[in-house]
């Protein structure tokens, strides 16, 4: 819907009071106020306008409105309709299983001394024994064990996190599989895959004195562009995140926010079983209307043969009554002549090949019904 500006209460406005107080009025900023002016042609105060005048000090006259020359379509602007979207409402099979991660019973507890770990925690706690060095310098587990990327000083704290997370996960039905590339999470039939993953904060990297001697006396000396400070922060991921993520904050670190995790996941897997549902349902009704069309182009192709089988026919009647015709007009005028054998023979052998030509003739053929093929 397209509404006008109106050029003269414009004009009033943005010389009455200041662009702060007009400008939220057509739900623009200063700047984007004054770009409305240019394009409208109404010119705004001067800088300094509303000091000068606050002082008593003299300032410009207001300008009278020029006609507009501009484009046509300056003159408006485009409403979009206010609708209110309504909520998708929410999967039944989503419900309970949010409501039991959200019940205060169901608080997901990490502990500060774990008695006997998890055969996947203990295989990623193995593994950080020998582990991966990645580019920014931190160890990390080599797969296919539970992938924990952080500082040796946040290990026992990462395990700690991630066997609380699978023992959790069992307990509420879900399987814990290891497969040859990875540790895997089925949950309603989806995998997923954990992470545990910390940030560092990247600086440029500052040589030591030895370094620097060596590049001065000439000898080989190689130091890296950045230097990687961990940030002490655990980053939970599921699917990298696009399946969960929770992040240690000021105030809420990830052992008190693993329920929230399992409300992202079971999110997740719902819509992916409910995306899953209407696909089949789409794609049942492809198919269905694929057989349909194709019955119906079956038919349609019937109709185009026996139509076209009915052209022929037709054609070859009238075939057949023209060369009748002729036949009889030629023996009408050859009454008088004696008529020989030939004439006889060919008079009979041209009502035959009518006769071969017209359908409404049964059971007639002819040589030319032969298919003859010459033999190699």
């Amino acid at each position: 819907m397209l509404e006008q500006y109106d050029r003269a209460k414009l004009l009033d406005e943005v010389w009455t009071e200041a662009v702060t107080i007009v400008a939220p009025r057509y739900q623009l900023s200063d700047v984007g106020l004054k770009k409305l002016c240019g394009r409208l042609q109404i010119p705004t105060p001067p800088r300094g306008y509303w000091t000068r005048l606050k002082a008593g000090k003299s300032v410009p006259p207001r300008p009278k409105l020029r006609e507009y020359v501009g484009h046509p379509m300056n003159l408006f602007r485009t409403q979009a309709p206010h609708t209110e979207v309504e909520p998708k409402p929410m999967d039944e099979r989503l419900v309970p299983l949010l409501a039991f991660e959200r019940a205060p019973g169901n608080q997901i507890i990490v502990p500060d001394q774990v008695k006997r770990w998890h055969p996947m925690t203990n295989a990623a706690r193995v593994a950080l024994k020998k582990p991966v060095i990645d580019s920014r310098g931190q160890p990390s587990t080599r797969a296919p064990a539970l992938s924990i990327c952080v500082s040796p000083s946040l290990q026992d704290r990462a395990l700690r996190l991630v066997d609380t997370l699978l023992k959790a996960l069992e307990t509420r039905g879900y399987r814990i599989e290891q497969s040859k590339k990875q540790v895997d999470i089925l949950i309603m039939g989806r995998g997923y895959h954990l992470r545990v993953f910390e940030p560092c904060k990247r600086s440029p990297y500052v040589p030591t004195p030895k370094q620097l001697e060596d590049k001065a006396r000439g000898r080989w000396s190689y130091w890296p562009n950045w230097a990687y400070q961990p940030t002490g922060k655990l980053h939970l991921l599921i699917n990298e995140g696009y399946a969960g993520k929770v992040i240690d904050s000021p105030s809420l670190p990830v052992e008190m926010q693993l329920n929230k995790l399992l409300e992202q996941v079971v999110t997740n897997a719902v819509g992916a079983l409910v995306n899953a549902e209407q696909q089949a349902i789409a794609d049942e009704k492809r198919r269905q209307l694929r057989e349909s069309a194709a019955a119906r182009q079956r038919i349609q192709n019937d109709e185009r043969k026996r139509l076209a089988a009915l052209e022929s026919d037709a054609q070859n009647w009238r075939r057949a009554q023209v060369i009748r015709d002729y036949i009889d007009a030629l023996e009408r005028k050859s009454l008088s002549a004696t008529h020989g054998i030939e004439h006889m023979s060919y008079f009979q052998w041209a009502r035959a090949k009518a006769d071969w030509l017209d359908p409404l003739e049964r059971n007639v053929t002819d040589l030319l019904d032969e298919d003859i093929k010459i033999p190699y």
